[in-house]
């Protein structure tokens, strides 16, 4: 006997392996190819696509089949898949905010745009990441709101001044400070993984 749509629910609502491993069989492959489609990243399209049916899995009983499950399924992964996005975006953001600076004085000193992460640090970016945020642990609470609100979180300078209670150019003086101190972190780190000469 073949089950309706409600058994299946029902079967996947109460957690049974068999229904989920019927779902994932019949629906991740069309997931997988529309999340790699907008990645072009087939490691990271796994990892999106394994991450929505978790959420799938947790968020079952809040389906009420007012849709189809593959749609409810593609809904999930693609949401993820953009979730996915602007994390990596954030990251690459405030990651270029370290990037070595020009001392002309034509240029600004905090890029206002998106700048590629420099790949001449010879650090991948997971551990670029955990070195920056060793080197956080080392700024005041002040200084570390300022990089997390305006770098990782990208809220606007006037609304992080008015968050932290200060003007415009202390959250830029701030900013500025912490910067220095992280660039001159990665600086010290970079110049110990160079081989001596």
């Amino acid at each position: 006997m073949v089950d309706t749509p409600h058994d299946f629910l029902l079967r996947l609502r109460s957690g049974e392996e068999a229904a989920w491993g019927e779902l994932h069989r019949d629906h991740y492959p069309p997931l997988w190819s529309s999340v790699q489609r907008i990645l072009n990243n087939a490691t990271l399209a796994d990892d999106v696509v394994q991450e929505a049916f978790i959420k799938a899995h947790r968020d079952i009983h809040r389906f009420e089949g007012q849709s189809q499950l593959g749609t409810w399924l593609y809904r999930i992964a693609v949401n993820q898949t953009l979730d996915t996005i602007r994390k990596r975006q954030r990251t690459e953001r405030w990651l270029s905010f370290l990037a070595p600076v020009s001392d002309d004085e034509n240029h600004p000193v905090m890029p206002e745009g998106l700048v590629a992460p420099q790949a001449s640090t010879g650090m991948e970016n997971a551990e670029l990441r955990e070195v920056i945020f060793d080197a956080m642990k080392e700024l005041s609470v002040e200084h570390r709101a300022v990089v997390q609100l305006r770098l990782v979180d990208e809220i606007s300078l006037e609304e992080t001044a008015r968050l932290l209670r200060c003007k415009p150019g202390t959250v830029n003086s701030r900013l500025h400070y912490a910067c220095e101190h992280l660039r001159r972190k990665l600086g010290k780190l970079k110049a110990s993984q160079e081989p001596e000469t």
